[in-house]
């Protein structure tokens, strides 16, 4: 018998303690899930905590190297987890294991733990705040050497998560969330209609984060153990109110095994974390150039001068997404990658919202982020501006490099790499607001501040030097007496001409589709023939100039 600090006696056998190996100190748990600490030597216990997880035979424990208690329930073969090295009492949901009729004791200390193959377990890959990493308890699923249970048309495993943004598929280059697909978007109080493939029958739960805290919250589960049949099969899932706007995550979870919570491991099945984007009720998006496509932006960072005008100094890949309501408009969602920097220059990139004012923006709620982690190093929003200045990137050698044996990034032969930045902003408003921002709003390029930029500037120009696209006016910021440097610019801002040569050529073009740019040094107009017609009748003519079937393709950049 082992006598209870308080007093109450309970019956416990050797082979139901386990001991701490750090500390050295025992443990077990009733069958009402109370957690205790054993005193050998004095024959007591004192009652350490009491969870919610539900009662039962406690046969199996065990303790991790690090401090984890681990102990496995006998009815239905769940685990649980305890910080006892960390003084958290509380036992938590870890996996699934099998069922035991019997109580079978507990594990001792230095009882042998299998490593596993990293093909043998799936991860999910959304953000850790997610629990997708092992040591936050994960989403997972075992694997066997055939799995026979999955979304899609194939699995594949990890030793650990590669959480956002880092991706397995990217490592392993087999993309494997593919059982999941959005047919429509998630808007609060509607049915949002998802297509789920799945390999054979199974349970289906899913979760989306509605309120965008990081985390999957019992009220944001969506799918309840629907039992999916094998191949394609579109779910309705009802999604409430409370929706907050903007970029979320979704989680789904195949297995034989019902009841599967967000976090855990399961002996079977797939995970696949999915992004979502979240509206808010009677709100429409409308998405340049497409949900799915891309814009081209591309800059020669000499003006006023032509320069070598080969249109690669920068290039981004960029789309939009307006979302609007009856009163108007309500956000503003941006996502771009950075193709390629052909600088010797420094420059930044920022991207103005005509019409709309800093002081309309929720600057509480706004997002910028680069590569998947927020910007923290300033106010993303130009301080200082009456205007709504979006600036991403004070200088973009920051965030992309040229490689072994190149000089610029992603703009000569044999200097190919994956593009190294992304961004994503998202530019909510305090209230709606009545503003033709337009479809592309108002990217720019400007010299880093401090940098210098070219013989023709007795002191580094700064902010204060734009190169925006042919007869877009520059931002407040702009200094206007650089339009009466000498160069080959003919500006007329009293006619609203501004950025562009005598002969109608710009410094900065948008291409409506993702654009094969000029390698280095060497000109537009011949990579391009029909761009120079194009740009001197103002678009009327050789409308499709980009096509790279019109181009010289010895001075296109190949990836």
């Amino acid at each position: 018998m082992i006598r209870i600090v308080d007093g109450d006696t309970m019956r416990l056998h050797v082979a139901d303690i386990s001991i701490d190996p750090q500390s050295g100190k025992a443990y077990t748990a009733d069958s009402n899930a109370n957690l205790y600490e054993i005193d050998l030597e004095n024959g007591t216990a004192q009652h350490l905590s009491q969870s919610n997880v539900g009662g039962g035979g406690y046969g199996a424990g065990y303790f991790d190297p690090n401090g984890n208690l681990y102990l496995g329930r006998n009815h239905d073969g769940r685990i649980f987890r305890v910080a006892v090295g960390a003084g958290d009492y509380q036992l938590k949901e870890f996996a699934v294991g099998p069922a035991s009729g019997v109580n079978d004791g507990w594990r001792c200390a230095t009882a042998p733990v299998e490593m596993i193959a990293e093909t043998k377990v799936d991860f999910g890959d959304a953000p850790n705040s997610y629990g997708t990493a092992l040591d936050d308890n994960g989403a997972r699923h075992g694997l066997d050497a055939d799995p026979g249970l999955f979304l899609g048309a194939a699995v594949d495993g990890e030793s650990d998560a590669f959480a956002h943004p880092l991706s397995d598929d990217a490592a392993d280059k087999l993309d494997d969330d593919d059982g999941v697909q959005f047919a429509t978007n998630v808007v609060e109080g509607q049915n949002t209609v998802v297509i789920v493939e799945a390999s054979k029958p199974g349970f289906l739960n899913a979760w989306i984060d509605l309120d965008r805290n990081g985390q999957f919250d019992d009220d944001e589960q969506v799918s309840y153990n629907y039992y999916l049949n094998q191949g394609k099969q579109s779910l309705h899932m009802f999604i409430p109110g409370g929706v907050v706007e903007g970029d979320s995550w979704s989680r789904f979870r195949v297995s034989s095994i019902p009841n599967v919570g967000p976090t855990g491991g399961v002996p079977d099945g797939e995970v696949e974390d999915h992004p979502v984007k979240l509206v808010e009720q009677a709100a429409t998006v409308t998405y340049y150039p497409g949900a799915d496509g891309w814009t081209t932006l591309a800059f020669e960072d000499n003006w006023p001068i032509e320069g070598d005008y080969d249109m690669n100094d920068l290039v981004v890949y960029m789309r939009t997404a307006q979302h609007r309501k009856d009163a108007g408009l309500t956000r503003v969602d941006i996502k771009a990658e950075i193709a390629a920097v052909g600088a010797a220059y420094h420059n930044g990139f920022a991207i103005r919202l005509p019409g709309v004012k800093r002081s309309q923006v929720n600057l509480d709620k706004m997002e910028l982020q680069i590569n998947g982690k927020p910007v923290t190093a300033f106010q993303p929003l130009e301080e200082g501006r009456d205007e709504a200045i979006v600036i991403v990137s004070y200088n973009m050698w920051d965030y992309v490099g040229a490689g072994e044996l190149c000089m610029f990034y992603r703009t000569e032969p044999e200097c190919g790499s994956d593009i190294q930045m992304n961004f994503k902003a998202s530019i909510p408003f305090n209230e709606p607001v009545q503003a033709e921002v337009g479809s592309l709003l108002d990217p720019f390029l400007f010299a880093t501040p401090g940098a210098w930029h070219g013989g023709h500037f007795f002191t580094a120009p700064g902010r204060s030097y734009e190169i925006h696209l042919k007869n877009q006016e520059p931002t407040e910021a702009f200094d206007t007496a650089l339009f009466e440097m000498e160069g080959d610019d003919a500006s007329m801002p009293e006619e609203g001409h501004y950025f562009q040569t005598a002969k109608g050529m710009p410094w900065a073009l948008e291409i409506g589709t993702r654009w094969d740019y000029p390698i280095e040094y060497h000109d537009i107009n011949h990579a391009y023939s029909l761009f120079q017609g194009f740009a001197q009748s103002n678009g009327q003519q050789n409308s499709f100039w980009y096509d790279r079937n019109q181009s010289n393709p010895e001075l296109i950049f190949k990836n």
